[in-house]
């Protein structure tokens, strides 16, 4: 077996992350995110965005995938990225249930899933409690995240429980930066001072 490079050593310590897009994020899309990086090697990188909230809640998607019931109280759907925005992920805490196909550990305690069946246990009341679920995802080519991070276009910090399964959208930005130990008005300054 080949000792590992300073390039694979730096793909297994990014993911997972949080990646907290700076103020002055050029694309509008990632504007004010918080991503939750699942996934990163020689291929690219991946994750879901955490704080942007879908034009639609969990009861209308469950009725429109013929899922007639819900879990009570209020669960938003959120917008996971740009890349195959049809295609849903769920995020959800391992409460020693049952897994599901298609799932992975993203952290201990922590697990993501495209199954179908997640959606129906929760509809059902037999799925997780603690869960998000995601249209799309966010996604990078081989390289494309490193050269972001390094023209200085997202802070990276160590996952937040307290943010994965938030409900506070845009204050998620904002606690994500209090939480990184700075604020909006002191990274624009550094930024102005550069």
């Amino acid at each position: 077996m080949a000792a590992p490079t300073v390039e694979s050593k730096l793909c297994a310590a990014l993911a997972p992350t949080m990646l907290i897009a700076m103020p002055g994020m050029e694309d509008g899309f990632f504007t004010r995110t918080v991503i939750l990086l699942v996934e990163h090697g020689d291929q690219g990188a991946g994750g879901v965005v955490l704080n942007r909230m879908a034009p639609l809640d969990l009861d209308t998607l469950l009725k429109s995938t013929g899922l007639d019931s819900a879990p009570s109280g209020p669960h938003p759907v959120w917008v996971g990225g740009p890349v195959q925005p049809q295609a849903g992920l769920v995020l959800y805490l391992d409460e020693g249930r049952k897994r599901y196909d298609h799932d992975v550990e993203v952290m201990p305690g922590v697990r993501l899933s495209a199954s179908l069946n997640v959606l129906r246990d929760v509809a059902a009341g037999k799925g997780p409690t603690t869960f998000g679920l995601y249209l799309g995802r966010a996604g990078w080519g081989p390289g494309q995240l490193e050269d972001e991070m390094a023209k200085g276009a997202w802070l990276s910090t160590e996952p937040d429980l307290s943010l994965l399964f938030s409900t506070d959208g845009d204050q998620a930005w904002r606690r994500a930066l209090s939480a990184f130990g700075t604020d909006e008005q002191h990274v624009v300054r550094e930024i102005a001072s550069a």
